[in-house]
Parts: C-alpha cells; sequence; structure tokens
C-alpha cells in the first residue's frame, strides 16, 4: 500500500531542464584563437609506434595549426 505525503508538505521540486546543443563547426576544426579572415590550415601527417599491451602497433598521428594566408 502506498503512503501518501502528508497535507502541510510542500510539493517535490521540479529541477530544471538543460538544454545541450552540439558547439561544432562546418568543419570539424576548432581554433584556440581567431586566425583571422585569410587563415590557412597547415596539417603534418605522420605514422607513429604505439605501446599497448597487446604489442607495438603503427597509427597514423596529425598535427594541425593555422597559419596566416
Amino acid at each position: 500500500m502506498a503512503q501518501a505525503a502528508p497535507p502541510d508538505a510542500p510539493p517535490p521540486r521540479k529541477r530544471p531542464r538543460l538544454r545541450v546543443t552540439p558547439n561544432y563547426s562546418p568543419d570539424g576544426v576548432y581554433p584556440r584563437y581567431n586566425p583571422g579572415p585569410d587563415a590557412v590550415r597547415e596539417c603534418n601527417a605522420t605514422y607513429v609506434q604505439e605501446y599497448r599491451p597487446s604489442g607495438t602497433v603503427i597509427v597514423p598521428h596529425m598535427n594541425c595549426y593555422w597559419r596566416r594566408g
């Protein structure tokens, strides 16, 4: 049998709902600063060794930065 709250008890408070929207740019790049209107993104891609419990593997690694165009 369910018990009802006493009549003088305050009603339970509802938590405010938060709307979460993704913060993304169209090309998926997040500069830490405003690189300017003529900026160019430079990327260097290499393969590096990673040591894992299952053994050493070779994985791609990419570094990107902004430079003035």
